[in-house]
This record gives C-alpha cells, sequence and structure tokens, in this order.
C-alpha cells in the first residue's frame, strides 16, 4: 500500500532531510544524517518502535537482538531515539546558523562522548554474549548473509561510530580552547 503508516513515516523523513540538506561542512552533514536517519529512524523507528516492517525484519536478520527486544539494545535504542536524534538535530542547526560557539562546542563533545559510550555497550554487550544474535551461524562462515550482515554492517560498520565522535570531540576541544585562550597582542 502506498499510503501505508511505514512510507508516510519514511517519506516524513526524506521530506525533512531534503529541507536541511543545504550546511557549511562535514560536522553539519555529520550531525543532520546521524541525528535523522541513524538515530531518529534507523535505531529509533525501526529498532526502537519496530516500525517500517521490512527494514524491522532487515535489523532483525542483522541483529537477534531486535525482535528479542534485548534489553541493553533496546535501552540504547530508546537513548538514541529520545536523546541522540533531537541533540544531533539541533547541534547540526546550531552549526548551520553559527549560534553560541561555546554551548555548540561543548554539545558536540557531550554527545559524540555519548555516541562513543552506546557504540561500546552496543558491541561490548554481544561480545558478552560470544556474538550469538549476529553470527547465528558462526563468525567465520563466509556465507553472503555473514559477510554481509556480519562482517560489513556489525565489525565494519561500528568503528565508524568511535572514530568519527573521537575526531569530533577533538575538534570541539580545539575549538573551545580557541575560543577561551587569551588573545596575543601585537607589539610594535
Amino acid at each position: 500500500m502506498i499510503l501505508g503508516s511505514d512510507n508516510l513515516i519514511l517519506a516524513g523523513f526524506i521530506i525533512v532531510s531534503l529541507f536541511l540538506i543545504k550546511g557549511p561542512n562535514f560536522q553539519y552533514y555529520w550531525f543532520i544524517f546521524n541525528g535523522i536517519w541513524i538515530h531518529l529512524y534507523l535505531d529509533g523507528t525501526v529498532g526502537y518502535w519496530q516500525q517500517h516492517k521490512w527494514l524491522f525484519q532487515k535489523y532483525s536478520e542483522l541483529d537477534l537482538r531486535y525482535p528479542l527486544q534485548e534489553p541493553t539494545l533496546m535501552t540504547i535504542s530508546a537513548i538514541e531515539f529520545f536523546i541522540m536524534g533531537p541533540l544531533c538535530v539541533w547541534i547540526a542547526l546550531r552549526i548551520k546558523y553559527q549560534k553560541n560557539e561555546i554551548l555548540t562546542n561543548f554539545l558536540i563533545g557531550l554527545t559524540s562522548a555519548i555516541q562513543i559510550m552506546g557504540t561500546i555497550f552496543f558491541v561490548a554487550n554481544e561480545w558478552s554474549r560470544n556474538f550469538k544474535d549476529v553470527c547465528q551461524y558462526g563468525c567465520f562462515t563466509y556465507t553472503f548473509a555473514n559477510i554481509f550482515y556480519f562482517w560489513i554492517f556489525f565489525v565494519a560498520a561500528n568503528p565508524v561510530w568511535i572514530i568519527v565522535p573521537l575526531q569530533q570531540i577533538i575538534t570541539a576541544y580545539k575549538n573551545l580552547k580557541n575560543l577561551f585562550e587569551p588573545k596575543k597582542s601585537k607589539k610594535a
């Protein structure tokens, strides 16, 4: 059905994304993409609220913790939907409209630290379960599904949400340091 709730939700996210598409730099795009698509739509609407049946089925193939509503995963997904998504969109808008650099850089550092912590808990939780939910047939079986879901989406993709937020923290720290550093006067 073209006007089904799944398609209307997806259309809403597309429209909001198109409205906010023009931005000044990579940092803006990182936060707007993560806020709208990763936190609010994929991990929140699809993972936590279990909307968009086809995508939820793919999430469930990737990680059996989703259909089981495993508590740690649901907590992380709730934090992503209710806290991380809105914070990322707010940061992106603050970057775009150049609002209060001190608060913006503080929020970037805080949000990026929460992102790193969430990624570590997401991976560590599965590691503590011997990868039974992401490697249903063994991690070293090289079937298409295992390569696609485990090696690409779990192993290769998760470090992105540690490396880029760490880079964002470093950039925010440098920006704050420059903002608070006393200006050196030029002597003739």
